[in-house]
């Protein structure tokens, strides 16, 4: 054991992960249809988790809708973002709701009634808010922080929530989106959003291409006035970039723009030498104070600070540090690994350890079964 890097956060699981799936930090869980009663018809949903994901351990997760499941290349690109952000500890690990819509009813479910009888982007809202959300907190362990992302007429349908849903929502990405339809006016819904006292903050990113500059114009003019200190508002214009390669090309920023804050504290826990462990929760509120919710750290910055000071020769701090861990993410198992050695290190007696280990690795669902007999092996040689 003690010649494990500190850069080594959690090798065995990654390395075994990368080999079984396309993803580090992320699986697909699985493919459903919600029939909607708000709609009226069947949506298709993909639901994708976290690897540490598990249905029977009470921890919830930052939910993130990504809407135009059907458009393959722009939405994979959007999942792969999230896994290399999330890999390198830069986003939290998410719950991702990928949602389908079919060309037929694409734009009825965008358009508001104020601009065509046809609308139902008041249904869509109520499927959203009423139906599928509940879903994913319910089945899926979703927390109540809520990111959105659409493309398109769903760029223009998740900007309209920042009026009609800003209590319910914590950050929107507007890719390639419009600001207006007939009477409808976007630009000035958000001006009005800037003068309100909002609960907690609210992100909003956008992007636009080549085919929407007057849009951006007037969206970027507004936004110039906003001294909002909650409404953290911010557009990007890509001249020629055509509305197809616009989602690559804001996703990766607007995601690192949102969860900068959430970065910049969680590391405040991994490079304070002077920081008492039994202070995280300062941190957690300091987080809440930010978001509005609860975001857990990141699995590798809690796992970092436990080899941090096991280089350092700190056992006792070390152990602790990883009981932290363990706390949060109690089927990672081989933190337990990690807390018998430092207190063997350390002469301490190990045997609550040992015991914690058996319970966890039994329980996990995190490792295959190839993985826990590796495990087991390493916890015999420790006896």
């Amino acid at each position: 054991m003690k010649s494990i890097s500190a850069a080594i956060l959690f090798t065995l699981v990654i390395n075994l992960t990368v080999q079984a799936q396309q993803h580090e930090r992320y699986r697909h869980l699985s493919d459903t249809t919600l029939v909607s009663k708000h709609l009226g018809f069947p949506k298709n949903i993909t639901v994708t988790v976290p690897i540490e994901w598990q249905p029977d351990i009470d921890k919830t997760y930052p939910l993130i809708i990504i809407f135009d499941r059907q458009n393959r290349r722009s939405h994979d690109y959007i999942i792969r973002t999230i896994d290399y952000l999330t890999s390198n500890e830069q986003m939290p690990s998410s719950v991702i709701m990928s949602v389908e819509s079919t060309p037929e009813n694409r734009i009825r479910e965008t358009l508001h009634l104020a601009s065509d009888a046809r609308g139902m982007a008041v249904e869509t809202e109520r499927f959203v808010f009423e139906e599928l959300i509940p879903l994913a907190e319910r089945k899926f362990q979703a927390s109540k922080f809520r990111l959105l992302i659409g493309h398109s007429r769903y760029g223009y349908f998740t900007t309209s929530l920042l009026r009609s849903k800003t209590d319910d929502i914590n950050a929107i990405i507007s890719l390639s989106p419009f600001f207006g339809q007939k009477n409808v006016n976007l630009v000035d819904s958000l001006k009005t959003l800037m003068s309100k006292s909002l609960e907690h903050s609210i992100f909003y990113r956008y992007g636009i291409g080549n085919e929407f500059p007057d849009d951006f114009e007037k969206m970027d003019a507004a936004l110039k006035s906003n001294t909002n200190p909650r409404f953290d508002a911010k557009g990007t214009h890509f001249r020629e970039a055509d509305h197809n390669v616009t989602p690559g090309l804001i996703v990766g920023g607007a995601l690192y723009d949102i969860f900068e804050k959430w970065s910049e504290i969680q590391a405040k826990y991994i490079s304070n030498d002077d920081l008492d462990l039994g202070d995280i929760g300062k941190l957690d509120q300091e987080i809440v104070e930010t978001y509005g919710e609860p975001i857990p750290f990141a699995l590798g910055i809690l796992n970092g600070k436990g080899w941090h000071f096991y280089n350092l020769g700190q056992f006792d701090q070390a152990a602790e540090a990883w009981e932290l861990l363990v706390e949060r993410y109690p089927n990672f198992s081989e933190a337990y690994l990690f807390i018998i050695d430092a207190q063997i290190s350390n002469k301490k007696d190990a045997s609550k350890a040992r015991a914690q280990f058996l319970e966890s690795i039994s329980a996990s669902r995190l490792y295959s079964p190839e993985e826990k007999i590796e495990l087991m092996v390493e916890f015999e040689r420790m006896k």
